[in-house]
């Protein structure tokens, strides 16, 4: 065995120097001949094994056809025999075996003198994937990742809707504010906010006089999170809703407000003040200097340690306020309410994080003409200068099969249906995803009504949509190791993502769930029950890990697109990616059978 790439791997890498000497000192090595039995049902566990070569089958003591795991090289059992004092399934050697012993007394002590090396045996894949983002965390993904306590919030001053414009200027003097909350009884509204700005523009753009009551320029109702929730999140409601005050509350109790001021004085993280710049951007220059940011944002957060779903959803925050602002400076302004951008494929679902490539498409409001030939190819254009390379499947406005009216949108779902080909279960896919960004969003909400009554109509056409899901291998070989290519890559879209995505995507649509995202079609699901909450759990993890292996290779750009370079992974990502890839074929095996597919 060679210990010393041993230690770099856990949960051995926690060990101390002392421990790591009584390891070498009483570890010994073991051959077995296939057919052999190692651990037998009922028996006293003697000691941890760990492969060093060959197969070990884990399987019923009484039913052989039930198996339950492979291990191979450098996996490990049977923790849960150790620690119950019991084997209680049977080991069996399928090829010819070189087995490392660790004595049960020795792994024993260790995991009640080491709690690390404890908790790294009984790590499941979610430990595993937080344990990730902790290794080299830094302040920024600190402050990101804590929760919004008490001591962040400033006192809010509640005052009468009926208090006057000149009172309410005098409080916020007085008391040293710079905005006021308004009780707005007995009106439906509740609360509304009144900042400084808001009393300037009355008083001297709108010259409302000072015995004006307060009430009649608040703003509501407030927008607000609840105490405990992510200062993350602070930070991205104020940047999706383009403000900069946000109060808290602890269920019904008003806890206080938080400011941007306060969030940015925390880290020095400059999301809210790019989408700022964005929305105030007067050119389509402005915005082109203006995209590679974004990139540079979610690089230096991914790279900090940001868990990936926070980076996808702050970057999907800041692409669409970028791609919104690009459709009203573009489109003429007559078109802009009666047309509607879409976002398609990840971008529609919040998950692209680097700009890979461009797919939108427009819905027409029935009974006007479509736009010009030359504003839909400069669209295209114009994303691309913003660093959105064309898309190969030419999926863009620029091409008039992704430019329909109401009307034609509704024909185009029947045609899919009736006339399920692969390019055609590929198209509805994507606008299954589809996502409004710009525009009359009601349009996009009517498509996805007609979309939910076609497949009222036809569900037995869901078994034909899911099953591209199906058709890409998921790199395991049968005893369970990864299959590694001739280059040693893997392609990780093909072999898991796509799966994942495409196989929730198709439950969610058999439910006639509007979410977008994979991660809010899961909480969907299983908050309707129809998903298994264990299920659901395994399914996230598993999307989460496998797109972050992609990112980090993609950001140090040694993989190519999808292709991950398995020489590159460490030990710990190699074995993460293995347990992803095993929950994949398990969710294949679930499609099938929920969905009635053969083979």
């Amino acid at each position: 065995m060679n210990y010393q790439a041993r230690f770099q791997q856990p949960p051995f890498d926690v060990l101390t120097e002392e421990q790591r000497l009584q390891l070498i000192k009483a570890a010994s090595l073991s051959w077995y001949k296939p057919g052999e039995k190692l651990l037998k049902a009922g028996s006293e566990a003697q000691s941890l094994m760990i492969v060093q070569k060959g197969v070990i089958e884990e399987r019923h003591y009484k039913d052989k056809q039930k198996i339950y795991a492979h291990y191979a090289e450098d996996d490990l059992f049977d923790v849960r025999g150790l620690v119950d004092g019991k084997v209680r399934h049977e080991y069996i050697c399928l090829e010819e075996s070189l087995v490392q012993e660790v004595p049960a007394g020795l792994f024993l002590r260790f995991c009640e003198d080491n709690k690390a090396f404890r908790e790294g045996l009984q790590a499941d894949l979610s430990e595993k994937y937080h344990r990730l983002h902790e290794d080299s965390r830094p302040e920024i993904a600190d402050f990101l990742l804590s929760r919004i306590e008490r001591n962040h919030c400033r006192p809010a001053k509640t005052v009468s809707g009926h208090l006057s414009l000149a009172e309410s200027v005098r409080i916020l003097e007085d008391e040293h504010l710079d905005a006021l909350l308004v009780d707005l009884a007995p009106s439906e509204s509740g609360l509304g906010i009144v900042t400084r700005t808001d009393l300037l523009r009355a008083l001297a753009i709108h010259q409302k006089p000072l015995s004006c009551e307060v009430g009649s320029i608040a703003i509501a109702p407030l927008i607000s999170i609840e105490l405990g929730d992510y200062l993350f999140n602070a930070l991205l409601i104020m940047t999706q809703r383009r403000i900069e005050r946000l109060t808290v509350f602890q269920g019904d109790e008003l806890v206080g407000m938080m400011d941007l001021t306060q969030i940015l004085s925390l880290a020095s993280n400059h999301s809210h003040l790019l989408a700022m710049r964005i929305v105030r951007a007067n050119t389509v220059d402005e915005l082109i200097d203006l995209s590679p940011e974004i990139d540079k944002q979610a690089r230096s957060l991914f790279s900090n340690g940001v868990r990936t779903g926070f980076v996808m959803q702050l970057v999907s925050t800041l692409n669409d306020q970028l791609l919104k602002r690009l459709f009203e400076l573009h489109f003429p302004t007559e078109y802009q309410d009666r047309i509607c951008l879409l976002s398609l494929g990840s971008e529609g679902r919040g998950e692209q994080v680097l700009k890979t490539d461009q797919d939108n498409a427009l819905i027409i409001s029935d009974g006007i003409p479509k736009p010009d030939a030359h504003i839909l190819e400069g669209f295209t254009k114009l994303l691309l200068a913003c660093g959105w390379p064309r898309c190969k499947g030419n999926v863009m406005v620029s091409n008039p099969h992704w430019v329909q009216t109401q009307s034609e949108w509704q024909k185009r779902i029947v045609h899919w249906m009736d006339n399920s080909n692969p390019e055609n279960m590929m198209e509805m896919a994507m606008m299954a995803d589809a996502r409004a960004v710009a525009g009359n969003e009601q349009l996009m909400d009517e498509f996805q009504d007609n979309l939910n009554v076609a497949i009222g109509k036809r569900e037995s056409f869901l078994s034909t949509f899911v099953a591209p899901a199906l058709q890409f291998d998921t790199r395991l070989t049968f005893f369970g190791r990864i299959k590694e290519g001739r280059d040693h890559k893997m392609d990780v879209k093909k072999a898991g993502i796509f799966p994942l995505v495409h196989g929730i995507r198709s439950l969610s649509l058999e439910q006639r769930i509007n979410a977008r995202s994979t991660m809010d079609r899961l909480a969907a699901l299983k908050k309707s029950g129809k998903l298994e909450a264990d299920r659901a759990s395994k399914l996230e993890e598993a999307f989460l890990v496998l797109n972050r292996l992609r990112l980090e290779q993609q950001i140090d750009e040694s993989c190519d697109g999808n292709e991950l370079d398995l020489d590159a992974l460490d030990y710990r990502r190699r074995d993460m990616l293995r347990h992803c890839l095993h929950t994949v074929k398990k969710f294949h095996q679930y499609l099938r059978h929920h969905f009635h597919i053969d083979g």
